[in-house]
């Protein structure tokens, strides 16, 4: 296929036929995978085959069926389901084998190794691949493998460069500057090998010649790497190597489609270059699993890469870090700065300490990848002053004399769009703009996630960015279907930390999203309060929590693997976690509103209160959240003493919603249950909020099913109860009397509330103070506004409506 498209057995099989042609480079490009009948179809004749199109591509099968076995290869095709699949060995056909030879040489260890792979591999091609075939889907994939070669022969430039071969491959790069003239990687080459072999003039000319044709024909600058490499030879910075000295360039090639943290690339560069005094020796790059670490160290380390003339040294550690693997990666760095196999130390200390003698008086750059800690690279550090050292890894590192320390975070929404523009097509993105910002927030903004979601995308050019959005929209599965890579990236830590931080750890998702402060995590440990900081330190340690400022929260796909493993817990102990984090809330309520505790169970813990004026504001998303979660979890006792809570918190601060929300979310709970003694509570609650708002006649509503609950609850005074309900009138009228907006009340004066007063106003309010006659009918008489009534026995028991079923003024 890497040229003519031809097939060999005993013999040659001649396929001339347009028809067939197009079937069997199908069928060879998807070797050993059945490809559906609807693709045959479309790739012969598009959006318009003939009726008899099916039995044609019939007629190609069978022809070529008999021209296989012909030439000795046997029964090759078969029909699969409503397609055609053909059988292919191992090494059968070229382009899997220059795959194969492709994932060798990157894979390779030794820049040696990886120019061997792939020469051999580029060397399968016998011209265009498969010239001459009549199919514009066919074209797609001769686009596609033409660019793989291309992309190869950069690679393999790359490792030619790092071997000292640059007088030898020189020519072949001003040639594939020519054919290419806008792929800059090609461009960098030439300059660095030009560079290198002391045509310094020319290495600056075909700067030049490059950004006048960007500036001319597309009006774009050169990228950054051009641009620092053109800087760099302006000042003299990446002088030739001494002659006869080995020149590693280990580093991985740069990922195709990376994108965004320019700021952070620059800042790097400049620390790794930076020989000034105070100049730090190491860099550490830091950031939780996933963020893009090794991809943002390797662009960093290529664009630093001319500063360090002498080589660049790389190496991912393998999980643990420990000694053995040290010492075995200082072997790899020996040798492949020119030691022999026979002089390297067996020991850890002597290979360490040879290693720093042999870059003495060079410039080395030495990159590794996903460190445990900072104490695991100790033996790296090198004492030459033109020698760096660039680490990533997931600890938190604190800044110490000699150190810099970047940190990683996830990308924003813009950065997040780019990256996906990169990976399935700006075109594609531009079209489902809303959706592709969804998409990288059900991803959470990490990179590793965006990928592995893009890359499902860009596999199905049939499948849209809503249809992607939808599939990742469900929580319960999420992880799984964005793939075992994120869900080990997410998670990568937790097996480390001690087992009451697993444990806590799980519970953190029965907080809401968002921020909360450090005594949620001691109501959901059970531990003590020392115990419970040790815990959550181990996690924010492990990087499964984030810290935002003074309080704390779980990013978005780590909520959703503590989700997973909360479920795997049993059920009493998440229903007692749930039960402590409410009592908790009820403790500090009750210790800001200056009350004694309630009847259900408090949690006590300790918390820094802050202005307590305001520490409703601060806390109202989590309290109200938690009223919701008592109300879904049955627990009926503590989501009406949290919602009459926050009926008393939101009063003060004037947030009618949460009062309402709170209220009747703690409503529903209690009558659903049968909680009568609650359900009067609430009721007798909402009643108050009603006049506030001036909604009188729902009020008279509310406050007659709270006498009606609380007689049937027994046990409950009804004076208790009247005198609750006219200390809630009270509270009502000093409020709309002390507002600023509203003019004061007398006694007999009808309210208007929010509202432009009118006679229906006036009538509810009179049917309100009747409720409330009705509920002492043998008590004093009311003021004179209600002298008039008459009294009524004691209401029979109402069964409680939704609000909106009740009649509102206008």
């Amino acid at each position: 296929m890497l040229g003519l498209l031809q097939v060999r057995g005993r013999e040659p099989v001649v396929v001339t036929a347009r028809r067939q042609q197009v079937v069997l480079a199908l069928l060879l490009l998807n070797g050993n995978r059945v490809v559906p009948l609807e693709g045959l179809l479309d790739a012969l004749w598009g959006a318009t085959p003939p009726a008899t199109a099916r039995a044609q591509i019939q007629t190609c099968v069978s022809a070529l069926r008999r021209a296989l076995a012909k030439a000795g290869l046997g029964e090759r095709i078969s029909a699969r389901g409503s397609g055609y699949c053909l059988d292919l060995a191992p090494g059968e056909l070229d382009l899997h084998e220059f795959e194969a030879l492709v994932a060798r040489g990157r894979a390779a260890r030794r820049p040696e190794e990886a120019r061997a792979a792939f020469r051999e591999a580029l060397a399968l091609w016998r011209g265009e691949p498969l010239t001459g075939i009549d199919s514009g889907v066919v074209r797609a994939h001769q686009v596609r493998i033409a660019e793989r070669r291309v992309e190869v022969l950069e690679d393999c430039l790359d490792a030619e460069l790092e071997l000292g071969l640059h007088r030898e491959v020189v020519g072949e790069i001003s040639v594939l500057t020519e054919e290419y003239p806008l792929r800059e990687r090609f461009v960098l080459q030439l300059m660095t090998a030009l560079h290198r072999c002391g045509r310094r003039v020319e290495a600056l000319a075909a700067y030049r010649a490059v950004r006048r044709r960007f500036v001319d024909e597309l009006g774009l600058e050169p990228g950054a790497a051009l641009r620092e490499l053109h800087q760099d030879i302006l000042a003299g910075s990446s002088a030739a190597p001494a002659s006869g000295r080995a020149v590693p360039r280990m580093l991985p090639a740069r990922l195709p489609y990376f994108t965004g943290h320019e700021r952070l690339l620059a800042g790097l560069r400049r620390g790794l270059t930076d020989d000034g005094p105070g100049a730090a020796v190491v860099t550490i790059l830091t950031g939780r699993g996933g963020a893009g670490k090794s991809a943002v160290a390797a662009e960093a380390a290529h664009r630093a890469a001319p500063a360090f003339p002498d080589g660049v040294l790389y190496a991912r550690l393998a999980a643990g870090n420990t000694a053995e693997d040290a010492a075995e990666v200082l072997a790899r760095f020996l040798h492949a700065l020119g030691v022999p196999a026979a002089e390297i130390p067996e020991d850890l200390d002597g290979r360490a300490a040879l290693y720093r003698s042999v870059l003495a008086g060079r410039r080395v750059l030495t990159v590794l990848d996903d460190a445990a800690s900072l104490a695991r690279v100790t033996p790296f550090v090198a004492d030459a002053r033109g020698c760096r050292l660039l680490v990533t890894t997931r600890a938190r590192v604190p800044s110490l004399p000699g150190v810099a320390v970047a940190e990683l975070d996830v990308l924003d929404g813009a950065e997040g769009v780019e990256l996906l523009s990169a990976l399935v097509g700006e075109d594609r993105v531009t079209t489902e703009l809303s959706d592709a910002v969804e998409l990288v927030e059900l991803c959470g903004g990490l990179p590793l996630a965006v990928t592995a979601a893009a890359t499902h995308v860009a596999a199905r050019p049939g499948r849209t960015l809503a249809q992607a959005v939808a599939r990742l929209r469900a929580e319960d599965d999420r992880l799984g279907r964005l793939g075992a890579g994120v869900r080990a990236a997410v998670g990568r830590g937790l097996a480390d930390v001690p087992a009451p931080a697993r444990e806590l750890f799980a519970r953190l998702a029965l907080l809401p999203a968002g921020s909360w402060a450090g005594w949620a995590a001691t109501a959901l440990a059970d531990l003590g309060p020392a115990e419970a900081a040790d815990a959550l330190e181990s996690l924010v340690d492990a990087r499964l929590v984030d810290v935002a400022g003074p309080r704390y929260r779980l990013p978005s796909l780590t909520r959703l693997l503590a989700r997973e493993l909360l479920a795997a817990q049993p059920l009493p102990a998440r229903t007692a976690a749930l039960r402590r984090l409410f009592g908790a809330w009820l403790h500090l309520a009750d210790e800001v509103r200056g009350v004694a505790a309630g009847a259900v169970p408090r949690t006590a813990v300790v918390a820094d209160l802050g202005d307590a004026g305001t520490w409703y504001d601060r806390e109202s998303a989590g309290l109200l959240a938690a009223v919701r979660q008592a109300a879904d979890a049955g627990e009926p006792g503590y989501s009406a003493e949290l919602a009459l809570a926050v009926a008393a918190l939101a009063a003060s601060r004037g947030r009618y919603a949460d009062w309402r929300e709170s209220g009747e979310t703690a409503l529903r709970a209690a009558v659903s249950a049968g909680d009568r003694r609650a359900e009067a509570a609430l009721e007798r609650s909402l009643g108050e909020l009603a006049v506030r708002e001036s909604r009188f006649a729902d009020a008279a509503g509310r406050i007659t099913r709270a006498l009606t609950a609380g007689e049937q609850a027994g046990g409950v005074s009804w004076d208790e109860l009247v005198r609750q309900v006219l200390a809630g009138v009270d509270r009502a009228r000093a409020a709309v009397a002390t507002s600023p907006d509203l003019p004061a009340l007398s006694p007999g004066e009808p309210a208007t509330g929010h509202r432009t007063a009118s006679p229906r106003t006036g009538l509810g309010r009179d049917q309100f103070d009747l409720a409330a006659d009705r509920a002492q009918p043998d008590g004093p008489p009311r003021p004179a506004a209600r002298a008039g009534h008459r009294r009524l026995p004691r209401p029979r028991p109402i069964s409680w409506r939704r609000e909106s079923e009740y009649p509102e003024e206008a």
